[in-house]
């Protein structure tokens, strides 16, 4: 009687060109290795941005165009900010003449002066022209960000669709070898949760890599304009962002890597008990099936957890180093305008430029984790 028909034995295992279980069933334990070659991967991408590089330089183009009336808006509220402060400041002063006259016993002359002295009002029709210009300026950039998106779907999906051909054209070469030594589960993770994360990392990861380039430089333009002493200490916060991203971004490659890694061994493993259920049923495999899948589904269960934390402490830490560049911003602002050196509107469009200034330092450690 051959083991195979021997009542209460195991069910037979795929074995791996290494002796173990097939695939990453007998490797998921081992190190995550980072990429041999990244710079030759990514030169592959670009190969395949090449037949469509018309749609990627517009896209590049639109993106900037979007970026660029995005960034305006905070500098024209700035002058609607001085408008309103110039009425306001007018009416105080008007006030404080108009008290002063009454309460300090005065001819009839002064009296008649002060009723007779325009009370100051609100220039309603440049602030309307402000309100105006912001309106058109945000559908102008909302409108450009809408054909980006568009666009970029075609371009990611369309690439997508040319690797996933490419893929089907070399599983059809493959020998069976090539089979035996992998589990069917890992093969169509790479089929669908890879190609997935390069449709992902092409159609929002790149765009927003040029939306955040832009952003910054954009912004650090037009803070200069303002006042180089506040761009100065909001620059002086970079740094310390930079050192945090970086350090997040090294500790939580190797938790993304072996994220997907188990991921692949959880897809084969399912792939193969639901395939083979009678034969699980038949020699009596149920508790080992159902032991092994809780393994590595604890397993994946950590390191997606450690993935996602690790790369979640990103914006509180930014959040904490920007609201202390928050705090300077106003004290050295106030100091400027008790000057007259810059206007109230300036320091307002300065903390919207400031608040916009660590989101694409964010985004771009983001992106940085996904590439």
């Amino acid at each position: 009687m051959s083991a195979s028909n021997t009542p209460g034995a195991r069910p037979p295992q795929r074995r791996g060109p290494g002796g173990g279980r097939g695939g990453p069933m007998g490797m998921g334990r081992g190190p995550v290795e980072k990429p041999k070659d990244f710079s030759g991967t990514l030169k592959r991408l670009l190969t395949y941005l090449m037949p469509m590089k018309y749609r990627f330089v517009a896209v590049f183009l639109l993106a900037i165009g979007s970026t660029t009336f995005n960034i305006v808006g905070p500098k024209v509220m700035g002058r609607g900010t001085d408008k309103l402060t110039d009425g306001i400041m007018a009416k105080v002063s008007y006030l404080i003449q108009y008290y002063y006259v009454m309460s300090s016993h005065p001819t009839q002359s002064a009296i008649d002066a002060v009723k007779n002295t325009p009370i100051p009002m609100f220039d309603m029709g440049y602030i309307g022209r402000i309100m105006m210009i912001l309106i058109g300026l945000y559908i102008l950039s909302a409108a450009l960000s809408f054909v980006t998106g568009y666009l970029m779907s075609g371009v990611a999906q369309s690439i997508v669709f040319n690797m996933r051909s490419q893929i089907k054209a070399k599983l059809d070469l493959l020998p069976l070898k090539y089979y035996d030594g992998r589990t069917h589960g890992e093969i169509l993770s790479r089929m669908t949760n890879d190609m997935d994360n390069i449709a992902n990392t092409l159609q929002q990861s790149l765009t927003q890599l040029v939306t955040s380039v832009t952003t910054l430089v954009g912004i650090l333009i037009m803070m200069l304009s303002i006042s180089p002493l506040m761009t100065l200490i909001a620059v002086a916060t970079l740094p310390l962002s930079l050192i945090f991203s970086m350090l997040v971004i090294k500790n939580s490659q190797r938790f993304y890597a072996a994220q997907q890694k188990t991921l692949g061994e959880l897809n084969g493993h399912v792939e193969e008990m639901y395939t083979g259920h009678k034969v699980v049923k038949v020699f009596g495999h149920e508790k080992e099936s159902i032991a092994e899948f809780r393994e590595v589904n604890n397993r994946l269960f950590n390191v997606g957890w450690r993935a996602q934390f690790v790369s979640g402490m990103v914006m509180p830490a930014l959040n904490f180093v920007g609201n202390l560049g928050y705090v300077l911003i106003c004290i050295v602002g106030g100091i400027l305008v008790t000057h007259k050196t810059i206007k109230v509107g300036d320091v307002q469009a300065f903390i919207s430029y400031m608040r916009q200034f660590s989101q694409p330092i964010v985004q771009t450690a983001n992106i940085a984790n996904v590439l």
